[in-house]
C-alpha cells in the first residue's frame, strides 16, 4: 500500500492505520464493527455467567466464547502497542517510549484491564466469580468506538474543578442536615439519631431525595428541616448536571470548530492566513444539509459563496461527459470570493446526501477589507488558480470534442 509521499508503507505503519483509521466501506471499518460486536456479547456472557442455572448449563460454551474474545482483544492490544512509534505525535521519540506513552493512556488501560481476568485465572487455577465479573470493564472499550463516551470522559476531565466544588457543596450540606436533625430528634429517637455519624445516613438519602423511610422525623423541627433538606437536594443535583451539559455542549462546539478549521485551512486560496484570520473564517460559516439529487448551484448562475463538504459527496459537471466527484474535506466555488460578478463555471449537485459548510462571498469581502494585505496576498493565489481552472475545463473540452469525433467517425464511412 502506498503512502502520501509515494513510498511503499512498512508493516508498522499499515498496522497502524488499519488500528486507528477506521473509514467506512474498508477492511479497517469492517473489523472496528466486529470488535463492538464481540464487546457487547462478551459483556453479555460475562453477566449470564453469574446466573446458576445458565452457568450450569452452557458455562463450556462461555468459558470457550471467553477464551476466544479475550484472545482477540489481546491480539488487538498487542498490535496497537507494537504499532503505536507509527502515531505522527510519537514519531520523533524512541520507539519504547512511544509505546510506553500509549500504554498509559487511559483507553489502553482500560484494554488491558478487560483482558487480565482470564489470565489471572490460568495464573491462579481459581474461579472465582468475582474475577469473572470483572470482565464487564470491557464496556468502556467502546469509548474508542462511540465518540459520544469519550466526549463525556473529556468533559468531566475538563470540569474537575467545577464538580469537585459540588462534592464539597455535598459533604457541606450532609453535614449541615445531620447535625441540624441530631439536635432536633435525639431527645426523641435515641437509636435512630444516636450520634451525628448515624444522622448522616438520613442526610444522605433525603438529600438525594431516594427517601427510604426506615428513619424519619416526629418534632415539628425535624419535619422542617427535612422538607429543607429535600429542597436543597432538588437544587443541588441540578447543579452537576448543569456543568455537565455546559461542558458537553461546548466541547460538541469546540469539536465541529477543529474540524472546520482544519477544512478552511487546507485550502490553497487561505494558504497565506494567520490562525486569528483563519477563526474568523470559521466563526462566518453555516451549515446546509442538501438530499441526494438536489442541485448546489447552476452553471452561469452568479456566483456568492464557497463550499466545504462537512460529509456526504457532491458531483462537479464539467462538461456533457466529464464530472468529477468530491466527498468529505473537500471544498468548491471558491472564486466567488474574489468578483461580485463572477458566475458559476459548472454546475455541481448532490450524489450523496450532503452537510455543507458555507461561506458567503459578502461575509468574506468585509474580511478582506479589513485587511488589505491579504486581499493582495490572496490576489495572486486566485490568479493562478483561475489559470488552473481555465486549463482543466480546457482539456475537460478538448477531451469531449475527441470522444464525439471518434463516435461519429464510424458513421462518416
Amino acid at each position: 500500500m502506498p503512502s502520501g509521499s509515494g513510498t511503499p508503507m512498512s508493516l508498522r505503519a499499515r498496522t497502524h492505520e488499519f488500528m486507528e483509521v477506521g473509514r467506512a466501506g474498508t477492511w479497517s471499518y469492517r473489523f472496528d464493527i466486529f470488535v463492538i460486536l464481540l464487546i457487547l456479547a462478551s459483556i453479555a456472557v460475562a453477566v449470564l455467567s453469574t446466573v446458576e442455572t445458565v452457568a450450569a448449563r452452557h458455562g463450556w460454551w462461555m468459558e470457550r466464547f471467553d477464551i476466544f474474545a479475550t484472545a482477540v482483544f489481546a491480539g488487538e492490544y498487542l498490535a496497537r502497542l507494537w504499532s503505536a512509534p507509527e502515531h505522527p505525535l510519537l514519531r520523533s521519540v524512541a520507539p519504547w517510549r512511544a509505546r510506553l506513552r500509549v500504554a498509559a493512556t487511559p483507553i489502553m488501560v482500560i484494554d488491558l484491564l478487560s483482558i487480565l481476568p482470564l489470565f489471572i485465572e490460568l495464573a491462579t487455577g481459581a474461579n472465582v466469580a468475582a474475577v469473572r465479573v470483572l470482565r464487564i470493564a470491557r464496556f468502556y472499550r467502546l469509548a474508542r468506538y462511540v465518540p459520544a463516551i469519550a466526549t463525556i470522559a473529556r468533559v468531566i476531565a475538563a470540569e474537575w474543578r467545577a464538580l469537585m466544588g459540588c462534592v464539597a457543596i455535598f459533604a457541606g450540606l450532609i453535614l449541615l442536615s445531620s447535625v441540624a436533625m441530631y439536635l432536633a430528634e435525639h431527645e426523641v429517637q435515641p437509636k435512630a439519631f444516636a450520634d451525628v455519624p448515624s444522622a448522616m445516613w438520613w442526610a444522605i438519602v433525603t438529600l438525594s431525595t431516594v427517601g427510604y423511610g426506615d428513619v424519619t422525623p416526629l418534632t415539628a423541627i425535624g419535619r422542617v428541616i427535612a422538607g429543607l433538606t429535600m429542597v436543597a437536594g432538588i437544587g443541588f443535583f441540578a447543579l452537576p448536571v448543569g456543568i455537565i451539559a455546559s461542558g458537553f455542549q461546548q466541547e460538541i462546539k469546540q469539536s465541529d470548530f477543529i474540524v472546520s478549521f482544519a477544512m478552511v485551512a487546507k485550502v490553497p486560496l487561505f494558504a497565506r492566513l494567520d490562525v486569528a484570520t483563519l477563526a474568523r473564517l470559521v466563526r462566518m460559516l453555516h451549515a446546509r444539509k442538501l438530499a441526494q439529487g438536489a442541485v448546489v448551484f447552476h452553471k452561469d448562475e452568479r456566483a456568492d459563496a464557497m463550499y466545504f463538504i462537512a460529509s456526504g459527496e457532491v458531483e462537479i459537471e464539467l462538461g456533457s461527459t466529464k464530472s468529477v466527484r468530491l466527498g468529505e474535506g473537500d471544498f468548491f466555488g471558491e472564486m466567488a470570493l474574489l468578483k461580485e460578478d463572477t458566475r458559476r463555471s459548472a454546475t455541481v449537485s448532490v450524489s450523496k446526501t450532503a452537510e455543507l459548510l458555507v461561506l458567503n462571498a459578502p461575509d468574506f469581502r468585509r474580511l478582506l477589507a479589513q485587511n488589505p494585505d491579504l486581499h493582495a496576498a490572496i490576489g495572486e493565489i486566485a490568479s493562478q488558480r483561475q489559470k488552473d481552472t481555465a486549463a482543466r475545463l480546457a482539456a475537460a473540452r478538448r477531451q469531449a470534442g475527441t470522444h464525439q469525433r471518434a463516435v461519429r467517425s464510424p458513421r462518416s464511412r
